[in-house]
């Protein structure tokens, strides 16, 4: 066995002084209100595995969202994400609310036409002939974020007789992002060459600006992307045109309140996960540092009252004087979906290490859950206050299909209801096509239960292909 250096050492000490604790609290309002008769009923219902909405919280979250935008940034509209979850029953309930629709792809471009969304903004990187023509025959209800200047000459060759496509340019954030972010929107170097562009093609018109970063737990990028994008138009463009222009898109990437991570996914778990791994003793290093990798904490992130205030602020310093009137656009996704939704599974299996349900990972499109974040999972069937270490897999042939950790309530035993909450965003968006079908999506409103998606069928999933 390979002793430790060091250096190594050091790391064991540094972790050893600051320990975090799982964080109970952040939680035990959301496991407390949980409808437990009402999942307990869709289960019985419609089966499990199974995605469930519950459509009041998701305008109630909606509400919240639009209303502090609007209580302190002038000429607010939002735009749901529909990337973050396009399930029409929910993207149809965010348009009864008023918001509008961001889109990122043909099929939910072509969704967001069907529900008669009135004003769609199109954005992302390589959009197609066939995406760009579409947005381009509906040019009354959508706003094309243009990428690049390839895209630029690609939307004005499929623009009809007639016809004027409002425009904007999204800018590239990749100095405050790093990593390939570069891959998203224009150089400010480029933006005056697409502004000539643009102004070369008779069937497109330059009505706006777009950013977008993701993740934000403070409102300081969206700060400085303002400052940054306003004072180059300010400098680069005339007065009259930029008054001419009647939008200003902030993007999304408001990150939700009530997240954690686990322990083993922090810097001072990575260090500890190498030390334990290079010595086979990945289990005595977090013990001996004194910590739990199961363990989790909440991520601090800003109110949103406090995004909204230093929004507002800076879009009245520096956008408003250039652009007056305009519309300042927000694009949530997260940050509306994510609490909507809460996944049910049935354990099938008690094991010696651990329990298995009746559902995989499939359901969520990502090793995310277990590999690095916590997500309170709850025994509706025997539900208690207290917080149970115990390891809960899906039914995949896979050994990374892991639900968690760890359960609030009595003991699993087979035959149980678990819900595993606040799983709304990017999940059945990204479901895969894999072993396992994707489960229907109950929807719930005003105690009322629906399918709003049928279970995935063996026709469907095989549909096109040749048996």
């Amino acid at each position: 066995m390979t002793e430790l250096t060091a250096t190594e050492r050091e790391i064991l000490d540094a972790a050893r002084e600051s320990v975090p604790v799982d964080d109970e609290s952040a939680f035990r309002a959301a496991v407390d209100s949980v409808d437990r008769d009402l999942l307990l009923q869709s289960a019985a219902r419609y089966g499990t595995p199974q995605y469930f909405l519950d459509v009041d919280a998701l305008r109630e979250r909606a509400r919240t969202f639009a209303d502090t935008m609007k209580r302190h940034v002038p000429g607010t509209a939002c735009c749901y994400a529909f990337k973050c979850n396009d399930l029409p029953a929910l993207t149809g309930a965010l348009r009864d609310e008023g918001f509008h629709a961001d889109v990122a792809g043909l099929f939910e471009l072509d969704l967001a036409l069907r529900q008669g969304f009135d004003r769609i903004l199109f954005s992302g990187p390589g959009k197609t002939g066939r995406e760009l023509a579409l947005a381009a025959r509906n040019a009354e209800r959508v706003i094309v974020n243009l990428d690049n200047l390839d895209e630029i000459d690609l939307l004005g060759s499929l623009v009809p007789p007639g016809v004027s496509v409002p425009v904007g340019f999204r800018v590239n954030t990749a100095t405050a992002k790093g990593g390939t972010w570069w891959k998203f929107g224009f150089d400010l170097e480029e933006l005056a060459e697409a502004i000539r562009r643009v102004d070369a093609c008779p069937g497109l018109e330059w009505t706006g600006v777009h950013f977008h970063g993701s993740w934000n737990k403070t409102p300081e990028g969206y700060v400085a992307q303002i400052e940054r994008i306003a004072a180059w138009l300010g400098a680069n463009v005339p007065a009259e045109r930029l008054r001419s222009l009647r939008f200003f898109d902030v993007g999304g990437g408001f990150y939700p309140e009530d997240q954690a991570l686990l322990l083993q996914s922090e810097d001072r778990g990575m260090l500890l996960d190498m030390v334990g791994r290079r010595t086979s003793r990945r289990a005595d290093a977090f013990r001996e540092a004194g910590i739990d990798p199961y363990g989790f904490h909440v991520t601090p992130v800003r109110p949103l009252a406090e995004f909204a205030e230093a929004i507002g602020d800076a879009v009245r310093q520096h956008v408003l004087p250039l652009i007056p009137g305009a519309t300042i656009y927000f694009e949530p996704g997260r940050y509306i979906a994510t609490f909507s939704t809460t996944i049910l599974l049935r354990a099938m299996a008690v094991k010696r290490h651990g329990v298995i349900v009746d559902g995989g990972i499939n359901m969520l499109g990502d090793y995310k859950l277990a590999e690095y974040s916590f997500a309170p999972v709850v025994n509706l069937s025997r539900p208690s206050p207290a917080l149970r270490r115990r390891v809960i897999c899906g039914s995949l042939c896979d050994p990374a299909d892991l639900w968690g950790y760890s359960h609030y309530g009595d003991e699993l035993k087979k035959g149980d209801l678990v819900a595993v909450l606040h799983q709304g965003a990017y999940t059945f968006s990204g479901a895969w096509r894999f072993i396992k079908s994707v489960p229907a999506y109950v929807a719930a409103a005003a105690g009322e239960l629906t399918v709003a998606r049928e279970e995935e069928t063996f026709d469907v999933r095989y549909s096109g292909c040749r048996l």
